[in-house]
């Protein structure tokens, strides 16, 4: 197995940053050598280090601060897994558009995190959810179950024309029961753990950024040595797991 390695900065990629992974033999020669170093470990399949070419993406969690059954609400707290001190960080920028598009409100940012207040009737009516326009729709909530967290809802969109199939189709699409669809009005039973759900999935992928193109690097002083061993190492699996720094944590 060989890895390249970037030599010097040249963004989006920067000094030290793994690009390729390649198997041992190939060759390393022409322009190549101008703008990486190479450290090969023989005999190690490449396939066991694809994933030091992965990006650094912020990946983010959720937690529930508490919850209010009567009313079916939920305060949540959202934060990033793999955030580096400011790099990788939640932001308000990030992530409020997102939350007010499903119904929810900002209840306070802190230091790679934000909390916030949702509840399910409300993720049910957004916009987000629907991916359309509602404004023109009445929304009733003809019961809900507080045991079962099940909430049974009329949406009449007569006022706006869409397409029925779309309407019906987007219900079934988010994991929710049609139970009856006459005269444009769609009646559908929704389990809040499921809408709770997609919404935490939607709000994660829209939040989901590109911090860096590499994530996994060597530092400089490494990148130096290899430039003065002729840009070339042939080493071991211990002292390249030596190497490797993870910039989520360094």
């Amino acid at each position: 197995m060989q890895l390249l390695i970037m030599k010097a900065d040249h963004p989006p990629h920067y000094k030290g940053d793994f690009v390729e992974v390649r198997a041992s033999g190939s060759p390393f020669g022409g322009k190549e050598p101008e703008a990486f170093v190479l450290v090969e470990v023989p005999g190690v399949p490449m396939t066991d280090y694809e994933q030091y070419r992965r990006s650094w993406y912020c990946e983010v969690d959720f937690e529930v601060v508490n919850q209010d059954l009567a009313q079916d609400g939920f305060r949540l707290r959202m934060y990033a897994t793999n955030n580096n001190g400011s790099l990788g960080a939640v932001t308000r920028a990030d992530v409020e558009a997102f939350i007010n598009s499903w119904g929810g409100t900002v209840h306070s940012f802190g230091a790679n995190e934000v909390v916030f207040d949702i509840c399910i009737f409300d993720a049910l009516t957004s916009a987000a959810f629907w991916e359309i326009n509602v404004s023109g729709v009445q929304f009733i909530e003809t019961a809900y179950d507080q045991d079962t967290g099940i909430h049974r809802i009329e949406a009449d969109y007569s006022a706006i024309g869409n397409n029925p199939t779309y309407v019906e189709r987007r219900v079934a699409e988010m994991g929710l029961t049609v139970i009856s669809h006459d005269n444009r009005v769609l009646t559908y039973d929704a389990d809040r753990a499921v809408v709770r759900q997609n919404f935490e999935r939607d709000l994660a992928e829209k939040s989901r950024r590109l911090i860096a193109r590499r994530r996994y690097h060597v530092s400089e002083t490494i990148v130096d040595y290899i430039i003065g061993q002729g840009g070339m190492v042939s080493t071991d699996l211990p002292t390249l797991a030596g190497y490797i720094q993870d910039k989520t944590t360094a």
